[in-house]
C-alpha cells in the first residue's frame, strides 16, 4: 500500500515565553484600543444619579439586570456545549487541559487479555470497543469499566473501522457501529454488527463475490474484486525471489477493480465503483510468491491491498490506485499522474476536513501537493510543504500554512496567500485561540498570529533536555493536545525507571508554561484523543486519562 502520510500529579513549571524576535512579518495589524477605566469621580456621579431615581425605578432596573444576568447564564451553557462538541470533534481536542492529565484506569495482557489480533478497534457513544481473540468488549471511556461483550464465533475476526496511522497522527473516528467479518466453520465470510451498548444487530453472510472483504467506515463492509478480461503480456521474473527479483517487461494490461460498500447489517448496497487498470507502479504486486516465497508467477489478480479510516478508504493492486470518500466519492488523484520512479505517493486527510495528494523521492518530503475537497474533488494546487495541525479547537479559519524556502505563509479557500512570515517551519502543532503554534527547523516552538502571521511569542528552551534523545530535527513530538486555549505537548523521554511521556502544557496566546507532568509509557504506543477523551493504546493494552 502506498504510504499514507498516512507523575500523576504535575508540578507547574516557570520560565515565561520569550519576546517575539526583532524581524516580525510586515503585515502586521494594529489591534483595537484598550478603553481606560473609569476613575473615582466617575463612581461618584454615578451612584448620585442611582440615589437619585425613584424606588421603583430603581427595582425595575433591579429586575432587568438580574433578568440579563439569568439570559447569559443561560446563553453561556449553551455556548459551553457547543465548544465542548466542537473540541470532541477536533482533531487532538480535549473539552479541558487546565490541569494535567492523571491516568485513571487501564487495561492490559494480564487483567483484561487485550492483546494482538485485535487492540482498539472502534469508539461509538462513550464506549471504546476492543477486540481481543474472540471477544468484542466494550468499555466505558470514563471509568474502564467492561459494560458489555460480545463472543466473536467467527475464526479469524477483524472489526472495525479500527485505528489509521498516517505520517504524523493517529486518527480514531467515532462511529455509529462496530463492524466485524470473520470466517465461518462452513468456509463463509461473515458480518457481525454491534451497536454502541453491546447489541447485536445482525450476523449475515457476505454474499457477493469479492477478493478482500473489511470492516468499512459508517456501518458498511466493504468489498474488493478484480473483473474483467485481461491479454497476454510479454513479461519475464528474473532473479533471486528471495533477494533480488526483478520484473523484466511492460505490464501494459491487466484487470480492473470493482470496489463496493454495502449496508453491514442489511446487506443493502450503499455504493461501487469499478477502478479500471491503469499504470503499474509498483510491479511486484502483480507478482505471486510460492512455497514460502521461493518460486514466483505473474499473477494480475493478486493481493489488494487496502486502507480504512472513519474519513478514507484505499485501495491498490497490480495497475490499479483508488482512494474513497466514506460515502463513495473517488478522490482526484491527477496529481500523481506525472510522478515518475521511486517515489512514495500519499493521500492523507486533513484536519479541518479535505484531503491532501502528494508525491516525492523515498526519505524526503514532497515539495509539491493538491488540495481536495471534502467531496474528494480537485481546489487548487500548493509548491512548498503544506503543514496540517496536529491539534485544533475545532473553528477553522479557512487557512492552510505552507512553508518553503526559509518562510511559512498562509494560503486562503483558493489557495492564494494572505501572509507570510521569515520563519522555516517544520511542524504546525496546533490552531488554538487565533494562534498557530509550530516548531521550526531549529526546534523553536513559536506561536503565530493566524490574522496577520505576527510572532506573538517565541521559545527556545522547551526541547532542549530531549534534543539528544530525537532521531532529528522535529523527532521528538509525539503528540499535540488543545482545549482551545492550552496545548499541551508530549515528548517520550528516559528516566532512570524506563520510558516516560512528559507533558508540557503552553498557553497558546502567550507561549507561557502552565503545567507539566510524566505519564508512564509502556513500550510502543500512542496517545490519541476520541470524543474529547484521552487514551493511550499499545499493543498489549489500554488506559484512559482524566483532567478532572
Amino acid at each position: 500500500m502506498p504510504d499514507d502520510g498516512a507523575e500523576a500529579a504535575g508540578s507547574p513549571a516557570a520560565g515565561p515565553a520569550a519576546p517575539a524576535p526583532s524581524d516580525p512579518p510586515a503585515a502586521v495589524g494594529a489591534g483595537p484600543a484598550v478603553p481606560s477605566s473609569p476613575g473615582p469621580g466617575a463612581l461618584s456621579r454615578a451612584g448620585r444619579r442611582w440615589r437619585g431615581l425613584s424606588r421603583g425605578v430603581r427595582l425595575g432596573a433591579v429586575v432587568v439586570a438580574a433578568t440579563l444576568v439569568a439570559t447569559a447564564v443561560v446563553v453561556d451553557g449553551v455556548l459551553d456545549r457547543g465548544r465542548s462538541a466542537e473540541l470532541r470533534a477536533a482533531a487532538g481536542g480535549v473539552v479541558d487541559l487546565s490541569v494535567p492529565p492523571t491516568e485513571a484506569w487501564r487495561l492490559d495482557d494480564a487483567e483484561a487479555g487485550v492483546q494482538m489480533p485485535g487492540g482498539l478497534v472502534a469508539v461509538a457513544g462513550g464506549v471504546a470497543a476492543v477486540h481481543r481473540s474472540d471477544e468484542l468488549l466494550g468499555i466505558d471511556m470514563l471509568t474502564g469499566q467492561r459494560r458489555w461483550t460480545v463472543d466473536l464465533v467467527d475464526r479469524a475476526a477483524a472489526c472495525g473501522p479500527g485505528l489509521a496511522f498516517w505520517a504524523e497522527t493517529v486518527e480514531l473516528t467515532p462511529t455509529a457501529q462496530v463492524v466485524c467479518v470473520g470466517e465461518a466453520v462452513s468456509g463463509e465470510v461473515m458480518v457481525t454488527t454491534v451497536d454502541p451498548d453491546g447489541t447485536v444487530l445482525g450476523r449475515r453472510a457476505v454474499a457477493e463475490d469479492h477478493d478482500v472483504v473489511v470492516p468499512g467506515p459508517q456501518g458498511t463492509v466493504l468489498t474488493a474484486t478484480w473483473v474483467g478480461e485481461a491479454r497476454a503480456v510479454d513479461v519475464q521474473l528474473r532473479g533471486n525471489p528471495m533477494t533480488n527479483l526483478t520484473v523484466v517487461g511492460t505490464i501494459d494490461d491487466g484487470y480492473d477493480l470493482e470496489v463496493r460498500a454495502t449496508d453491514a447489517v442489511t446487506g443493502a448496497e450503499r455504493w461501487s465503483e469499478v477502478v479500471p487498470f491503469g499504470e503499474v507502479i509498483d510491479s511486484t504486486q502483480c507478482v505471486r510468491w510460492n512455497t514460502g516465497g521461493r518460486t514466483v508467477e505473474l499473477d494480475r489478480r493478486g493481493d489488494v491491498d487496502h486502507m480504512v479510516s472513519g474519513r478514507l478508504v484505499g485501495f491498490s493492486g497490480c495497475g490499479v490506485l483508488a482512494y474513497f470518500t466514506p460515502d463513495g466519492q473517488r478522490l482526484d488523484l491527477t496529481g500523481l499522474e506525472d510522478a515518475e520512479g521511486e517515489v512514495v505517493r500519499r493521500v492523507r486527510p486533513l484536519a479541518d476536513g479535505g484531503y491532501a495528494v502528494s508525491a516525492g523521492p523515498w526519505g524526503q518530503a514532497s515539495w509539491e501537493f493538491q488540495v481536495l475537497g471534502a467531496d474528494g474533488r480537485h481546489r487548487f494546487d500548493l509548491e512548498g510543504r503544506l503543514l496540517d495541525p496536529l491539534a485544533t479547537d475545532g473553528r477553522p479559519d479557512g487557512q492552510r500554512l505552507v512553508t518553503g524556502r526559509g518562510e511559512t505563509r498562509a494560503v486562503g479557500p483558493e489557495g492564494a496567500t494572505t501572509w507570510s512570515v521569515r520563519l522555516a517551519a517544520t511542524r504546525y502543532l496546533a490552531r488554538a485561540g487565533g494562534t498557530a503554534v509550530v516548531l521550526d527547523e531549529r526546534d523553536r516552538v513559536v506561536g503565530l498570529d493566524l490574522a496577520t502571521g505576527e510572532v506573538l511569542w517565541l521559545r527556545e528552551d522547551l526541547f532542549e533536555a530531549y534534543a539528544a534523545l530525537s532521531d532529528g530535527p522535529d523527532g521528538q513530538v509525539q503528540s499535540v493536545f488543545t482545549d482551545g486555549r492550552v496545548v499541551a505537548l508530549v515528548v517520550p523521554t528516559y528516566t532512570d525507571t524506563g520510558v516516560v511521556s512528559r507533558w508540557r502544557a503552553i498557553d497558546a496566546i502567550t507561549g507561557e508554561d502552565l503545567w507539566s507532568t510524566d505519564l508512564p509509557e509502556d513500550g510502543w504506543g500512542v496517545d490519541v484523543a476520541v470524543d474529547g477523551h484521552l487514551l493511550r493504546w499499545w499493543p498489549l493494552g489500554l488506559a484512559g486519562f482524566t483532567t478532572s
